[in-house]
């Protein structure tokens, strides 16, 4: 049941970033091109496939996955970001305040929202990025010793 439902979460939010096109993009596991999000991290760093790019607005839909904890220093996206959790959880947190997204959980965030997340590992999410796959770091991303950081410092 679980299954259906991140495969029917998945469904969604391409079918969300589709809204543009007449066009259908169908991708199972084995279609996927996986890539490192932080290539000088090795095989610790999260990978990600993108499933589609709108080509009128570029809006981005994507697959990440995290094999080691990371720490996601603050951030912001020109546009709206949206997480759809399909295994473990994402913490996000913005000027103090904390969002929880558990396993087969959704949040949505305005453009311009300023945050940072822990992420445990073996997380796995469906991300749509409405400005494409990009990422306004405010001091520089993610590096080897954001790893194993699944919590904020207390």
């Amino acid at each position: 049941m679980i299954k259906t439902i991140c495969l029917t979460l998945l469904a969604i939010g391409c079918l969300n970033a589709n809204a543009a096109s007449d066009e259908i993009v169908l991708k199972n596991e084995e279609d996927l091109k996986w890539e490192k999000m932080l290539p000088d991290l090795g095989e610790d760093s999260p990978r990600f496939s993108i499933l589609r790019v709108d080509p009128k607005t570029k809006a981005t839909t994507l697959m990440i996955e995290f094999p080691k904890a990371i720490y996601i220093p603050k951030h912001t996206h020109k546009k709206s970001e949206t997480h759809i959790i399909l295994g473990g959880s994402h913490l996000f947190e913005r000027d103090g305040k904390r969002f929880e997204v558990k396993e087969n959980g959704y949040i949505y965030m305005p453009g311009k929202f300023v945050h940072e997340a822990w992420v445990p590992a073996g997380a796995k999410a469906v991300i749509i990025l409405e400005d494409g796959w990009k990422v306004d770091w405010l001091k520089g991303g993610p590096t080897i010793h954001d790893l194993g950081k699944s919590s904020p410092p207390r």
